[in-house]
C-alpha cells in the first residue's frame, strides 16, 4: 500500500518588518533621539514597571536626553523585542498597526510611512530610514 502523504500546514513567516533584525534598526533609530524609545514603549502598551524593568536590566544609569545614546537604545531595543514577545498570538495586522501608530504617536510620521512600506513591499527595515 502506498503511504499518503499528507499536507503539512504552512508555517506562518514572520513579516520582515518585525524580524528581530529590524526591530533592532527601528530601536537604534528612534530609541538613540532623546527618549523617543522610552516613548515608543509606553506607546505599545508596555507597563511602566515593565519598561523601569528594563531599564534596570541594560544600564545603572539614569536615562536623560542628554545621557548616552547607546543606552537609550539598548533600553529601546529590549522594550520592543520585549513587546514583540507579549504580542506574539495577536495578528501580524494589529501588531504592525499598533506599531505605525506608536511611530506616528512619538512623532515620527516619516518613520511609520517607510515602516508600512516596507511591509507592504515584504521588506526588512534598514539603517537608511533614519539619515535624512
Amino acid at each position: 500500500m502506498a503511504e499518503e502523504a499528507t499536507p503539512r500546514p504552512a508555517t506562518k513567516r514572520e513579516p520582515e518588518v518585525l524580524t528581530d533584525a529590524s526591530l533592532t534598526i527601528l530601536a537604534h533609530g528612534v530609541g538613540g533621539q532623546e527618549l523617543k524609545g522610552l516613548e515608543l514603549a509606553m506607546y505599545l502598551n508596555i507597563p511602566t514597571t515593565t519598561i523601569i524593568k528594563c531599564i534596570n536590566e541594560v544600564t545603572s544609569i539614569a536615562l536623560t536626553d542628554e545621557g548616552a545614546e547607546n543606552e537609550r537604545s539598548s533600553v529601546a531595543l529590549s522594550c520592543i523585542l520585549l513587546w514583540k514577545s507579549m504580542t506574539k498570538d495577536t495578528k501580524t495586522r494589529e501588531r504592525v498597526k499598533s506599531l505605525e501608530k506608536a511611530l506616528r504617536e512619538i512623532g515620527k510620521p516619516d518613520v511609520a510611512d517607510i515602516f508600512m512600506e516596507r511591509h507592504q513591499n515584504n521588506m526588512e527595515l534598514s539603517g537608511d530610514m533614519f539619515t535624512s
